[in-house]
């Protein structure tokens, strides 16, 4: 798995998602333990189960990103409320949009409340 999984620029029709999305545009830092590897990026989009991740498919050596690899994740969600846990890279994008697109799989119950409050908020506010 690597660039042959990358998908065109662009994305997942909204019926095949299993919560919809808003659109966010928030500091993320990522560590990746395989290399210890600090990244500082921008989200694109976050639902309940996942975020994009915008214009970072390459770690710091040039090399492409793997889909299922795992990153710990952190960001702020205002007035000192973090979000933080782990992700799996589930798809690659290439082209204009490029980026990750990352699966929640492991948040505590403080960050998944903050994260379903960002979305509803997001949402409702168009």
């Amino acid at each position: 798995m690597g660039t042959d999984d990358a998908i065109p620029d662009d994305t997942i029709p909204d019926e095949r998602r299993r919560h919809p999305r808003a659109e966010l545009d928030v500091h993320v830092s990522l560590r990746f333990p395989s290399v210890q590897e600090f990244l500082s990026v921008y989200a694109g989009d976050i639902s309940e189960s996942g975020m994009f991740i915008r214009g970072w498919e390459e770690g710091m050596d040039g090399k492409p990103r793997l889909v299922g690899e795992l990153l710990t994740l952190r960001f702020d969600a205002g007035e000192e409320r973090i979000v933080q846990g782990t992700a799996r890279i589930v798809r690659i994008v290439q082209g204009k949009e490029s980026g990750i697109g990352v699966e929640f799989v492991d948040l505590d119950e403080t960050s998944k409340k903050l994260i379903e409050m960002i979305v509803r908020i997001k949402l409702a506010a168009g």
